[in-house]
């Protein structure tokens, strides 16, 4: 695997592609941080998996998961941490960025076919499965309370209008995701960089070009 590695980064061309999908994959982390600084008091309302979602179809897995771990922790110590107690549900919250990087790396070819909607749906998905992992975690670990079903349907009855506010904000968010991988595209074809094997919603060839390599990056 190390053998592997070092053969692959002998080639300049490799190494400009991995400089390049790192610089894009950080410029995005960022963004994502701070777009979620700005909405940080809207509630449930978030950029950090629409972030991370976008980076795993764009360039893999292994980028996905960089971008997972290094938004939600920076993000948990450092922005939620300056306005309140931060830290107690960093566990149940990487379970959730990791599951979605590790999903949408290994689906990315299903992804890309995916119509707006569709990928709205997903996220609306996401939003709920997040909303139950960190309510349970809530539980029991803020409130230091075993595990009750019941009580977890009163948790999540009474937050009902969060977890709305977040499952239609995801909906539009991860619905403009082709537009998104469309400007970063664009921006970086109309410079002349190839390098970057980054897909084109549009471009039939491009598309067909990912899915035939399974998604390794």
């Amino acid at each position: 695997m190390i053998n592997r590695v070092k053969n692959h980064l002998k080639n300049p061309k490799n190494r400009i592609n991995i400089i390049l999908k790192m610089s894009i994959s950080a410029s995005l982390a960022s963004l994502g941080i701070v777009l979620s600084t700005i909405v940080v008091f809207v509630p449930n309302m978030e950029f950090i998996s629409v972030t991370i979602f976008l980076v795993s179809i764009l360039f893999g897995i292994y980028y996905g998961l960089m971008v997972a771990v290094s938004i939600s922790v920076v993000y948990e110590f450092i922005i939620i941490a300056i306005i309140g107690s931060a830290g107690y549900l960093i566990f149940f919250k990487l379970i959730c960025y990791i599951g979605l990087a590790v999903v949408s790396g290994l689906m990315r070819k299903i992804f890309l076919r995916l119509s707006y909607w569709e990928l709205g749906v997903f996220g609306s998905f996401f939003a709920i499965i997040y909303d139950i992992l960190t309510t349970i975690g809530y539980q029991i670990v803020v409130i230091r309370s075993d595990f009750v079903f019941q009580y977890l349907l009163v948790l999540l009855g009474t937050g009902i209008i969060f977890t709305i506010t977040h499952v239609v904000s995801n909906f539009v968010l991860f619905s403009f995701t082709k537009t998104m991988i469309n400007w970063i595209y664009s921006a970086f074809k109309a410079r002349g960089i190839k390098q970057l094997m980054i897909p084109s919603i549009y471009d039939e060839e491009t598309i067909a070009s990912v899915v035939s390599e399974g998604g390794k990056t």
